[in-house]
């Protein structure tokens, strides 16, 4: 066993006292029929629920077995509708060889980092597809270990050796006499040893033995979604709670200097105004009364900003300037070989330039925070959906100047994610804690749509220049990818910023992702580097972050390719693709079931590929354009995955659908525009997004292998953009090389 597993095991080691401190937070019960109940522990405590008898056995941090042979299964990452909640607790019962309708899933609450995702070093967070990725050894370590444990307790009380014992779904059975133990009854006589069973790898259930992973089975969250009783941060009510709606600065870095707040007094409800350093909030009675308090308010801002000048097109031209002079130095981002230099003795040079407008999360739920702030304004209660419980705990510790321990947070089903929740300062969590404070008493801050798009995170404009070389007989030796794009780290996460900037030789995988040639074409000599930009809007992570623009860039860059080779996009692909046998396979599935070489009269396809983490996608649009309007119409969209093993099939092909539904409402309608540092759009009326009568067709092809699995929430997204370029290309002639492809912009490029 690996020192990393040898760590993982050690970590699971604490006192049943630690244990219980460590895990308020949402519980969901399971039964045959998905979900029974959700609740919320409104603080950590040893208190007795319905069903559960006292004396559990504590058998790791993960998973708490019950005498009445009820369980706990921790979850160490947040629900947002992606299914991790059921899939993550779903692999530590599949290798305890628990009985699932007697397993409870509560989600951590603390920030500790024997919780943590792996890969965002042991922070509890919630990003980049990881959560079934990160956490999938360790919850097969957890659930073997807990097995383990039962087995040799079993094998002590009846005195026989533990190779006699094997289980079934929550029962040891000793097959020579015909006896058998319920996990519940040995957790009333098992002790915790000294030392926990040692795991190793060979002792992991194999596949072929597996009852619940691949298989579908019903997800925890769905039941109390439907009947209304699932709590969503804006469901929260706490006794003593008022509301508060927060007015901002219409320009980012401004601070009010005058405010008239007579007539936002007068409103019925309106208990409250309370000037923050950034803002000026309203608080009342009601959250009506809190939108016309807002509305009344006459304020006079600061005009200091270096926003005030910010003009997306201007500065979308600023970073095309950047992206194409190579006398200004970019961080490597991915490089083998020597890109320039094949570049400078290339026979053929080709190039391009891609570019992207500031896209919006568009999460439903609108962002909203519940804060009890203490006396002393050193303690404070959280209620809140958020994507990270480590930085939501860290942040809020930073904001009131104290440590995280007085920090509690109670974490809640959160309607939307994309990445808009995971800054390291989220900024209505700020809201609600300062006025909390300032009145010492629970407010409640809930952002309108209007807020959230005015004074929201953005997925960052980007421009990217691309050059292609050719030798004397034609074939592509070197590549360079630049990226003018601000750091989106350093805003966001300025913590994790730091150690990137200072120890990580200033690689920003929020801004770069994608451009790495995830996808391991056959390159010799290759370059990705990051044109650092200032940026022009507050930014965040957004759904499958960089890849939605980088790969729009490489992969229409391919099909600009295979027009100057004469070669089928395909083909090319093929070619490129010669030494990875997966993604031949994605590559060969993809063109068998979109009828690649099959005619079209009317439309074209367009054909991209995009990896996410070791994931494999391949996705067709078929597309037609009306060559007036410049209106695209997407028929119909393949998608092929290779995710690496395929925990829960129908759950896996509905993430696939909704990068595809996500994917296409970015590149057909979603820009954020900004004038003189004003956001220009308001909400979905001017923020299109798309409609369920505009989406085409989506088929769904799973190829589920022996590799772990390796994430689907964001694997589909980042080709969805260059496949319908790369089909209007096919189809018209005309390359579009800028996103989104609104109707008049698709209509002046077919006139130019």
């Amino acid at each position: 066993m690996t020192s990393k597993h040898q760590a993982i095991i050690a970590a699971t080691v604490m006192n049943r006292r630690e244990f219980l401190q460590r895990t308020a937070g949402l519980t969901f019960a399971i039964g045959s029929g998905g979900l029974i109940s959700a609740c919320i522990d409104e603080a950590p405590t040893t208190a007795t629920k319905p069903g559960v008898v006292s004396n559990p056995l504590q058998a790791n941090i993960w998973v708490t077995i019950n005498t009445d042979d009820s369980m706990k299964i921790m979850f160490a990452g947040t629900e947002m509708g992606q299914g991790s909640m059921t899939a993550t607790p779903m692999i530590l019962a599949e290798h305890l060889d628990a009985d699932w309708d007697k397993v409870t899933v509560e989600t951590v609450a603390v920030h500790d980092k024997a919780y943590g995702n792996p890969f965002f070093g042991n922070l509890l967070y919630s990003g980049g597809s990881s959560n079934v990725m990160a956490y999938f050894n360790i919850m097969r370590q957890a659930g073997t270990q807990a097995r383990k444990l039962l087995l040799n307790a079993a094998a002590d009380h009846w005195g026989v050796s533990v190779s006699e014992l094997t289980t079934e779904p929550s029962v040891v059975l000793h097959k020579p006499l015909g006896r058998k133990l319920r996990y519940g009854e040995i957790a009333a006589f098992a002790r915790i040893p000294d030392e926990m069973p040692i795991v190793d790898e060979s002792e992991f259930k194999q596949r072929s033995d597996y009852r619940y992973l691949g298989t579908d089975m019903p997800r925890v969250d769905v039941p109390s979604k439907v009947n209304g009783t699932a709590q969503y941060g804006i469901d929260v009510q706490v006794a003593g709670m008022s509301y508060a709606s927060v007015l901002r600065a219409p320009v980012e870095g401004e601070s009010p200097q005058q405010i008239d707040d007579g007539a936002a007094r007068k409103v019925k409800g309106v208990t409250d105004i309370v000037r923050l350093p950034y803002a000026v909030a309203v608080v009342a009675d009601t959250v009506e009364a809190t939108k016309w308090g807002v509305e009344k308010l006459n304020v006079v801002w600061s005009r200091n900003s270096r926003f005030q000048s910010v003009k997306t097109d201007k500065l979308l031209d600023d970073y095309t300037i950047k992206a194409r002079d190579l006398s200004i130095a970019g961080t490597p981002w991915n490089a083998q070989g020597d890109a320039v230099a094949a570049i400078n003795g290339a026979e053929k040079v080709i190039e391009a330039q891609y570019m992207t407008d500031p896209a919006y999360h568009a999460q439903l739920e609108p962002m909203n925070a519940t804060a009890s702030v203490s006396a002393d304004g050193k303690a404070a209660e959280i209620w809140v959906g958020t994507q990270t419980q480590s930085l939501t705990i860290l942040g809020a510790a930073q904001a009131l100047e104290t440590s995280p321990d007085k920090i509690t947070l109670h974490p809640l089903l959160l309607g939307g994610g994309y990445g808009r929740r995971t800054e390291f300062r989220q900024k209505y969590i700020d809201d609600a804690l300062f006025i909390s404070r300032e009145l010492k008493r629970p407010i409640k801050v809930i952002w309108s749509r209007e807020d959230d798009i005015k004074d929201g995170a953005f997925r960052s404009m980007a421009s990217q220049y691309l050059r292609a070389a050719f030798d004397a007989e034609g074939q592509l030796v070197g590549w360079h990818h630049r990226v003018a794009v601000p750091s989106i780290l350093e805003y966001m996460n300025p913590i994790r910023w730091e150690v990137v900037r200072d120890k990580g030789g200033g690689k920003d995988v929020v801004s770069m992702l994608g451009a790495e040639n995830s996808n391991k074409y056959d390159i010799a000599n290759f370059l990705a580097e990051h044109v650092m930009v200032e940026r022009g809007s507050r930014v965040c992570s957004w759904r499958g972050v960089a890849t939605s623009y980088t790969k729009f860039a490489a992969e229409s860059f391919i099909d600009e390719i295979a027009l100057i080779k004469g070669m089928d996009p395909l083909e090319l692909r093929l070619q490129l693709c010669r030494n990875n046998d997966r993604l031949l396979t994605v590559l060969k599935t993809i063109a068998d079931i979109s009828e690649w070489s099959r005619p079209r009269q009317g439309t074209a396809l367009g054909l991209a590929l995009a990896g996410y983490n070791k994931s494999l996608s391949a996705g067709v649009a078929e597309v037609s354009v009306d060559q007036h309007t410049g209106k695209i119409n997407v028929h119909k969209f393949w998608i092929v995955a290779d995710p690496g093993l395929v925990v829960a099939p129908r759950n896996t092909e509905a993430q696939l659908e909704g990068n595809i539904v996500f994917g296409l409402s970015a590149a057909l309608k979603e820009r954020i525009t900004i004038e003189n540092g004003v956001v220009q759009q308001s909400n979905f009326h001017d923020y299109q997004i798309m409609r369920m009568a505009e989406l085409p067709e989506i088929e769904v092809k799973i190829i589920s292998s022996d590799n772990p699995p390796s994430g689907v929430g964001e694997l589909g997204l980042a080709m969805v953009a260059p496949a319908v370029t790369n089909a209007i290309a096919g189809l018209t002639g005309t390359r579009i090389r800028q996103l989104p492809l609104t109707p008049d912009r698709v209509a002046a490029a077919l006139k130019a």
